[in-house]
C-alpha cells in the first residue's frame, strides 16, 4: 500500500560540498538536512519529518557527509515508484540485499532525538512521534533536490508488522 503524504522538497548546490559532504565552512550535508527538518516541522507544526528522498548522488553525499564506511551504501530503492510503499520496499530491498558487496542503511537519527540511551544512541520518541528518518533513493529526483515527508495514512488499523532478519555486525 503506497504511503500518501504530507511533502516539502528542498534545494541545495551539491557543488558546495567536497567528497566529504562539507562545505568550505565545515557546515555538513547532514547538518544541511537537520535544518530542513526543523523547517519541515515548523511548516507542519504537528508532523516531524519521517521519510528522506532523494537520488543516488545524495544519498552518496550524505553517506559522506556521516563518514560513513566505504561497504555502507544509504538509501532504500523505492520499487514502486515515486512514493515509499512500507510493505513491499522494506521486503524487496532486503532481498537485493542478499546479493550486495554493500551494507545497506535504511535509517539516520532525526534531527529531534535528542535523547541518548547508556550506549549514546539517540533514542526515539513514540508520543511525539519522533523517528529516525528513513532513507529513499527516488530515481526521478534532480540533483541538489531532497524531499521530506511524513505518511498521512491512518491509525494503527493500517499497519502492518514486517519482520525483516538483518545481521548483526560488530566494527572494531
Amino acid at each position: 500500500m503506497l504511503e500518501k503524504e504530507i511533502s516539502e522538497t528542498y534545494h541545495f548546490f551539491p557543488s558546495s560540498f567536497n567528497e566529504n559532504g562539507r562545505t568550505k565552512d565545515g557546515v555538513t550535508f547532514r547538518d544541511v538536512i537537520k535544518d530542513y527538518e526543523r523547517d519541515f516541522h515548523a511548516r507542519h507544526s504537528t508532523e516531524y519529518a519521517l521519510n528522506l528522498y532523494g537520488n543516488a548522488n545524495t544519498m552518496r553525499l550524505l553517506a559522506a557527509s556521516c563518514d560513513a564506511a566505504p561497504f555502507l551504501m544509504y538509501g532504500m530503492d523505492l520499487t514502486q515508484g515515486r512514493a515509499f510503499d512500507a510493505e513491499k520496499d522494506p521486503y524487496i530491498n532486503h532481498e537485493m540485499d542478499k546479493h550486495s558487496q554493500y551494507i545497506c542503511v535504511y535509517g539516520i537519527d532525526s534531527a529531534f532525538m535528542n535523547d541518548y540511551d547508556e550506549y549514546n544512541y539517540p533514542t526515539i520518541d513514540e508520543e511525539r512521534g519522533i523517528f529516525p528518518l528513513t532513507l529513499l533513493i527516488d530515481k526521478t529526483m534532480k540533483d541538489g533536490e531532497i524531499r521530506l515527508a511524513v505518511p498521512t495514512t491512518g491509525g494503527d488499523d493500517d499497519k502492518e508488522t514486517v519482520t525483516i532478519d538483518v545481521p548483526i555486525f560488530e566494527f572494531a
